[in-house]
């Protein structure tokens, strides 16, 4: 029979592999995700070559002469202290881009009137990592189906209208909701839905790890109405800040606290 203490520490080993496992995937998962980001390939395109010139430089010095009279370099400094420095920047944004804070522009016309195309935000990822979503939030994901279609591995920007484990009827423009709470349903309050689809009718159970989202612009919305629920594991994180236009900058933009 095995010993407690020997059953315990192999315990707190497999715990150590999944949890460095997972951080793993999700900073593989950032790095992926870079490249459909224009502001994040500008940055880590910028550090990259800054890495290059201070590599280079401590190569070929007539390259950290050039180095110097840019003012990247000071006559005293050696590159490869500047490297390190640049190195560790790299990895504290890697860092904040995988757990923390994502940026997004807003591609399309599917959230109207709450967000337009060319809008810049930054993405909570941190808060869906300790907790759950609500109905309301605007979430951020990777949309992942079956079927090929344009959007295949894309990230979309939708609205958290049924939770895990509810019931979501949507007909003739009007999404109602059932769950343990009611299973009679209630209606949602879309004040927010300024152009409806009338035809667009669904009537779907979740289960305990989908979520069913749809954009605020009801008639040109590819959302879960047509892909059907978004798993969890595709969630990348809630709107947190809209940075840009500044007239629009705003906390939680669109986010929607229903009575229910």
């Amino acid at each position: 029979m095995s010993h407690p203490i020997v059953a315990l520490q192999q315990l707190d080993m497999y715990t150590a592999l999944i949890m460095m496992s997972s951080v793993t995937d999700s900073i593989l998962t950032s790095i992926s995700d870079i490249s459909q980001n224009p502001v994040s390939v500008l940055i880590f395109f910028v550090l990259a070559l800054l890495v290059l010139s201070l590599i280079l430089a401590m190569i070929f010095p007539s390259w950290r002469k050039g180095l110097v009279a840019v003012k990247i370099l000071e006559k005293d400094e050696r590159p490869s202290s500047l490297l390190s420095w640049v190195i560790g920047i790299i990895l504290i944004v890697e860092c904040i881009h995988a757990f923390i804070l994502q940026p997004f522009i807003v591609d399309g016309g599917s959230m109207i009137p709450t967000y337009e195309t060319g809008q810049f935000l930054l993405v909570d990822k941190l808060s869906y990592l300790v907790g759950k979503p609500h109905r309301g939030d605007v979430m951020i994901f990777k949309l992942y189906e079956d079927k090929a279609n344009p959007y295949q591995g894309k990230h979309l920007i939708k609205r958290v209208i049924g939770l895990p484990g509810e019931r979501v009827v949507v007909k003739g423009g009007v999404t109602t909701i059932y769950n343990k709470d009611n299973p009679n349903g209630f209606v949602l309050d879309e004040s927010y839905v300024l152009y409806k689809d009338l035809t667009k009718n669904v009537d779907v159970q979740l289960d305990d790890h989908h979520y069913f989202m749809m954009g605020d612009n009801r008639a040109q919305s590819y959302d879960s109405r047509e892909w059907g629920p978004l798993d969890e594991k595709d969630i990348k994180g809630q709107a947190l800040l809209r940075v840009y236009p500044l007239s629009a900058f705003s906390y939680e933009p669109g986010q929607v606290k229903y009575s229910k």
